[in-house]
């Protein structure tokens, strides 16, 4: 069962926000050096861990990944607007007052397939827009996150509260699953059971759009955040625009903030009734760009000081010294974007532990670039180009964390004993497969390749292995004529009493053959 907390009022920092029992319930408002503070994240490096072997090693550097989160002035501006859209949306929700039922009576007379056609203006519906892997998600969820309780009971009006509700649009594109999937965010959060209450098999997302303005309305949801926007296709699900439209409508209706998240292609979603809601919204669009090469002052970019803090993070005796070309040239590769710098600095000191010089150098950031990075090659060349076509073909291309965690278990000096003598595990087949899925490869494809390659390279790592298999790749087709099999004859082996020596093609001499030498039963005795 969950445990709901139960609210403590503060006094409030400014009168609009006096006897606002939803208000009174939250935080009282950060400052922009508290708020860095909160969201600050950077994983311990201990002095232990750096003596320890490779294949322990990697799993303390995967902190890399988790933990490190270098709050920006982006930051500190998306905090506030979400700030101040939770607290506004609940000005015009007043629980403590005598027309809040009187408004919850009022969800229900309205048609929202009807109103889901035309937005109108929104002044609580915004956007975040970036490349992917610029940390849009991971900054909301860590703002939210600053809030420590997503629900709130509150005794005296038996209410409860939701401070956010975040889902993710489905992969497949489909506006009921979105819906279903607002449904079970708030069973997750308050353990009720509204997705087997609403969701029926025969249920249209359009059938579904009353009840989750009813659910808004009941829970008083502060901000509802939506990520992934982009994933909402107007061709598969047969009604985005309305969808998304219904979304806004409902910052009109019951005054619940909308947040959308999602890469530029979600602009070509926007109807021109939205993208006038997004213009005119009382706190701005925020567009998440990637770290700026260079500083307009004598000051250092925000991109030097994110670089010089994560290039702190290194798990070797000896750390490598950080220099300007090997700044510039992880820009370069990177165009800027935090989690794909994070991932091949994560990917760089993985391969220098398995080699076991524990150094890194401008080549082998080059190399691991070009050899286990290449699916984010075209979005890199496309941010390169600064054509805006390029770059929202392109941008949706992201590097899953956990596909980085493969490809940095490469092998080390533990197993190469081990792969020697030609005994290859399960894991490294296991791992050499997700290493070509992210490369592109079809599962099937990529499973058979690193078969392939392990059996025909088994004292190979596994970095060894990809290169072999990319050889092969170049390699031209031969057009050979298969051989033709040829197959022996087996000639069978009798023993004595052999009772197929007793066959016969015709069944009647078959039986009398058995009978004749005793393998027949007579059972007239027993009738």
């Amino acid at each position: 069962m969950i445990k709901i907390h139960h609210a403590e009022y503060a006094d409030p920092e400014i009168e609009d926000y006096r006897n606002q029992p939803l208000i009174n319930a939250l935080p009282l408002l950060n400052s922009p050096q508290n708020t860095a503070k909160e969201l600050n994240r950077y994983p311990k490096v201990r002095d232990s861990e750096k003596t320890l072997p490779g294949y322990i090693r990697r799993h303390a550097m995967m902190r890399i990944l988790d933990g490190f989160l270098y709050p920006t002035k982006a930051h500190l501006q998306l905090e506030q607007m979400i700030s101040g859209m939770i607290r506004r949306g609940y000005l015009g929700r007043n629980i403590a007052s005598s027309d809040y039922q009187r408004n919850l009576l009022d969800v229900d007379n309205v048609d929202f397939s009807a109103a889901s056609r035309n937005a109108g203006s929104a002044a609580l519906a915004t956007t975040v827009i970036g490349c992917s892997g610029t940390g849009k998600t991971t900054a909301v969820q860590a703002i939210l996150d600053s809030y420590k309780h997503q629900a709130i009971y509150h005794p005296d009006y038996q209410h409860t509260q939701l401070v956010w509700l975040k889902i993710d649009c489905p992969h497949d594109g489909s506006a009921k699953s979105l819906c279903i999937h607002f449904f079970r965010a708030v069973d997750d959060a308050i353990g009720s059971d509204y997705e087997l209450l609403y969701v029926k098999s025969r249920s249209s997302a359009e059938s579904m759009l009353g009840d989750i303005a009813r659910v808004c309305a009941l829970h008083s949801i502060g901000i509802l955040v939506i990520d992934e926007i982009q994933h909402l296709s107007a061709a598969r699900s047969g009604g985005a625009t309305k969808l998304l439209n219904f979304f806004v409508t409902l910052t009109n209706v019951i005054k619940v903030p909308v947040l959308f998240i999602g890469t530029p292609k979600a602009l070509e979603l926007f109807s021109p009734t939205l993208r006038s809601a997004r213009r005119a919204a009382q706190f701005g669009s925020l567009n998440w760009n990637r770290f700026e090469h260079l500083s307009n002052t004598t000051d250092e970019s925000e991109w030097e000081r994110f670089f010089n803090r994560m290039w702190k993070l290194q798990w070797f005796q000896s750390p490598t010294p950080i220099t300007t070309p090997m700044k510039d040239l992880f820009w370069e590769l990177t165009q800027g974007v935090a989690h794909v710098a994070v991932s091949l600095f994560y990917l760089c000191q993985a391969r220098a532990v398995v080699a076991g010089k524990e150094v890194i150098t401008l080549k082998l950031v080059e190399d691991v670039f070009n050899e286990e990075l290449s699916i984010i090659h075209p979005m890199i060349r496309a941010l390169q180009s600064g054509r805006k076509e390029e770059i929202v073909k392109y941008a949706d291309l992201d590097l899953p964390a956990d596909s980085i965690r493969i490809i940095g278990q490469a092998s080390d000096s533990d197993v190469d004993e081990l792969e020697a003598t030609g005994e290859v595990t399960d894991d490294k087949l296991v791992e050499l497969t997700g290493m070509l899925i992210l490369m592109g490869l079809g599962e099937d494809v990529a499973k058979l390749a690193a078969r392939q390659a392990i059996d025909e390279k088994p004292s190979e790592d596994l970095f060894g292995l990809v290169a072999h298999i990319k050889s092969l790749e170049d390699k031209p087709e031969t057009t050979s004529k298969p051989e033709k099999s040829k197959v022996a004859k087996l000639k069978p082996r009798y023993v004595d009493n052999d009772l197929r020596l007793l066959r016969s093609d015709n069944p009647m001499s078959t039986y009398n053959n058995l009978k004749r030498e005793g393998m027949i039963l007579d059972i007239t005795p027993y009738l």
